[in-house]
């Protein structure tokens, strides 16, 4: 239970750093936003895969 807390506590903190909240190095920030794009797109990627796979295995069972 208490690693959901540190969690969600580490959550929170990323979020005040994208949003501009907290103090830190530019830098950070940024590299905080190319990571939360990536992992956008690896997400999106990973649906249109199952979709695809999706589709070719609903067609081979028709």
């Amino acid at each position: 239970m208490m690693a959901l807390v540190w969690l969600i506590d580490i959550l929170v903190i990323g979020i005040k750093i994208l949003g501009g909240r907290m103090k830190v190095n530019p830098v950070l920030r940024v590299g905080l936003w190319v990571a939360v794009l990536c992992t956008v797109a690896a997400g999106i990627a990973v649906v249109g895969f199952g979709l695809v796979r999706l589709q070719s295995y609903l067609e081979g069972a028709a």
